[in-house]
């Protein structure tokens, strides 16, 4: 069970002074912006009283009309410069805290063994980290929010009081009915907001898988089916969207009418004091000015509560995609660069200790949760030089085995020694500049050839002589822009060998000390694939390399033979063809003899 699973998730209250802290003479400066606006409009009312007061003839002494409709004209410039002012500050600071939260969550995502980044699909990442961020970080403002409401309500109750006390006292009663409202809502609330974000992300992923695999549908000829499991999916969105916003508005109908019922009471009332000459026009302004506001920040405490209480669904979702590390490291305070230059990324340096004497595996195993299938026991040793070859059936396990091997699957049992020295981070260690991994379906970036080398290493003339390695030269010689020329979403405008041969060049760039292949020839011409494999020989590399490719069988120094997992047969091929009937079916069915 995950760490995140195993504790209780904080409070909402402790995430929210997290983020505060992160910046808290910034969110000063923006806190008292949005209090001075939403506690503005008890000057309104003010300057009502006392422009009637002036027509009237009671107004202060040194006021006079002309005096009044300034102050009027003042006021309305000095709004704009703290509308102005409480825009620019509060969108700084929303960016500020989304970046960090998105920033911490992505930390997470790339710690975690690549082939289980996320802990659900794709889908529902991208809806936390877009939906629930906002979510996350729009709880900031609920706090001054919340002391600008009470301000603005409290001055403008205490002026009310001095008014006329009893009719004052109807304010409290809708507001005490929005509170026990919010309460009894809380969990419903949750609930569909819970089930809405689900919605969506199933929605989200499957647009992605379809662009992703839009060959495959066609060749399948499954269009219209692909399309109908869309639009299910899309109906379900729609309906769980639709319930949440429904009771969303729902409730903001019953506080704004609750409001307003106050508000025509009292005020039905205040006009009745006026015929009897208890009030003056003055008075029936200010009054009249401030109740309708008073009245609505009982709608709008409702509104905050509701969203206290939803939000703590994001906070939920998001924690859950921290996978076993604390809920706390989602607003851990790290730099968040949002203007000027972006800090320079030192590409990793080897060191004399990163060099490859030897890597022992053993006891590696791993069992698939969903299948029960995996690796048991798996044992070797790969020195320095050596050109190892993994091979087996369909299904046999080559691929977990690697994965495994290299941290991107997390194994129940086993260890990894480099050099003697027992790993305790496996993906950590066994990554560039130590080993570099190309899988079976190599991963590309919509960016340019020489990106997707590169990913962020300084461009040299490294490149060039990994491009001559993954035996590209003439396919870049013959691209529009030569290097530069850009890929498309996932190297859509590559042929397969061509992305194969793309991330062939992304390790040869690294000059790694091992490098690891599953397959990597299986879209290459007989051509291509020997001179390529020519070229990995003649730079004397250490490799592990999955394959029953017949010429990589005759030029291994060790072949491990997999059958339902377990490794059954170890050794040269001349040996093994005498000793496992496993790898004479395996060389029978490459050679055709």
């Amino acid at each position: 069970m995950s760490a995140t699973s195993q504790e209780r998730l904080p409070s909402t209250l402790y995430f929210v002074r997290r983020m505060i802290a992160y910046g808290p003479w910034r969110y000063a400066a923006v806190a008292f912006s949005w209090m001075l606006f939403h506690s503005w409009p008890l000057l309104p009312g003010l300057l009502a009283k006392l422009f009637f007061d002036t027509l009237e003839g009671h107004a202060p002494a040194g006021f006079t009309l002309s005096s009044v409709v300034g102050l009027v004209l003042a006021a309305g410039m000095a709004k704009v410069v703290i509308i102005l002012g409480t825009t620019l500050a509060g969108r700084t600071w929303s960016f500020r805290v989304t970046g960090l939260l998105r920033r911490n969550l992505l930390a997470r995502i790339l710690d975690r063994p690549g082939a289980k980044a996320t802990p659900d699909t794709v889908g529902e990442a991208i809806s936390t980290l877009r939906d629930d961020v906002d979510t996350m970080a729009l709880m900031t403002d609920w706090g001054f929010d919340a002391v600008a409401g009470l301000i603005f309500a409290g001055g403008g109750i205490a002026i009310l009081l001095w008014v006329d006390a009893r009719v004052t006292l109807i304010v409290f009663v809708p507001l005490l009915l929005v509170i026990l409202l919010a309460h009894i809502a809380r969990s419903r609330l949750e609930q569909l907001r819970a089930r809405s974000r689900t919605a969506t992300a199933h929605v989200t992923g499957s647009i992605g898988e379809i662009f992703g695999a839009v060959q495959a549908i066609q060749v399948a000829g499954a269009e219209d089916s692909v399309v109908a499991q869309l639009r299910r999916l899309g109906d379900e969105r729609r309906r769980m969207v639709l319930r949440d916003r429904l009771q969303e508005l729902a409730l903001g109908a019953v506080f704004a009418n609750t409001a307003s019922l106050g508000a025509g009471l009292t005020l039905l009332v205040a006009g009745s004091a006026m015929r009897t000459g208890r009030f003056t026009v003055g008075d029936f302004a200010l009054f009249a000015t401030y109740l309708m506001q008073v009245a609505d920040y009982t709608g709008f405490l409702g509104y905050l509560i509701t969203t206290y209480r939803q939000s703590a669904v994001a906070f939920r979702r998001a924690a859950t995609l921290l996978q076993g590390a604390s809920a706390t490291t989602l607003v851990a305070h790290h730099p968040v660069f949002l203007g000027g230059s972006l800090p320079v990324l030192s590409p990793p340096v080897k060191q004399l200790t990163d060099r490859l004497e030897a890597l022992e595996v053993t006891g590696l195993t791993l069992h698939h949760n969903e299948s029960g299938r995996g690796v048991v026991d798996i044992s070797f040793r790969l020195t320095r030089g050596s050109f190892t070859v993994i091979t087996g059936r369909i299904g046999a396990g080559k691929t977990t085995l690697l994965r495994a091997l290299l941290g991107l699957l997390e194994p129940q049992r086993g260890e990894v020694r480099w050099n003697g020295r027992r790993l305790a981070d496996v993906a950590r260690v066994l990554a560039p500049p130590r080993v570099a991994y190309t899988p079976q379906a190599p991963a590309l970036l919509s960016g340019t050839v020489r990106e997707n080398i590169l990913l962020g290493l300084p461009a040299d003339g490294a490149v060039v002589r990994a491009v001559t390695s993954a035996v590209l030269e003439r396919d870049v010689a013959g691209f529009p822009q030569g290097l530069d020329t850009t890929i498309g979403t996932r190297g859509m405008k590559l042929s397969g060998g061509q992305i194969q041969r793309v991330a062939a060049a992304r390790m040869f760039v690294r000059e790694p000390e091992l490098l690891v292949f599953d397959d990597l020839s299986s879209a290459l011409d007989l051509e291509t694939e020997q001179l390529l494999w020519q070229r990995v020989f003649a730079q004397d590399t250490t490799c592990l390399v999955v394959s029953h490719r017949r010429a990589l069988l005759e030029r291994a120094d060790q072949i491990l033979v997999l059958e339902d997992g377990r490794i059954t047969a170890r050794g040269t091929l001349t040996e093994l063809l005498k000793t496992s009937a496993e790898l004479r079916r395996l060389y029978v069915g490459e050679t055709g003899t």
